[in-house]
């Protein structure tokens, strides 16, 4: 496998009086997509590409934000409120949940066990 430094081309800024580093959006991007198709862990592949593990965890984390925040602003819902007549044959509430599980309710104490569980699964 050819090394990750070459891989990813080095666009780095020394822009303080401090010593501090900085990146480019281009290179962070570079090195993250680079990480996701390695199969070192975190701290291994920072060491590799000579980024303090702190920094290039931090990274790790605001793309993983961004892109829980991208998918949930482009998913719909898992399931879909629905008002239905009480059945005369039974005084049980089901619900049906992605995945094939039912969840089933037969007395009011226990509608706030399942309304915790779909705050759970939303």
């Amino acid at each position: 496998m050819a090394s990750t430094q070459e891989e990813v081309s080095t666009s780095i800024i020394k822009a303080d009086r401090l010593g501090r580093t900085h990146y480019s959006i281009d290179y962070k991007s570079q090195v993250l997509e680079a990480f996701e198709r390695s199969s070192l862990s975190g701290p291994a592949f920072a060491e590799q590409c000579g980024i303090k593990y702190s920094t290039f965890a931090s990274w790790v984390a605001k793309r993983k934000r961004k892109n829980v925040t991208t998918r949930q602003s482009n998913t719909t819902p898992d399931f879909v409120v629905a008002e239905v007549a009480k059945s005369p044959s039974s005084d049980t509430l089901e619900i049906a949940l992605p995945g094939g599980a039912v969840a089933r309710v037969s007395t009011p104490s226990e509608l706030p066990l399942l309304i915790a569980l779909l705050k759970a699964l939303a």
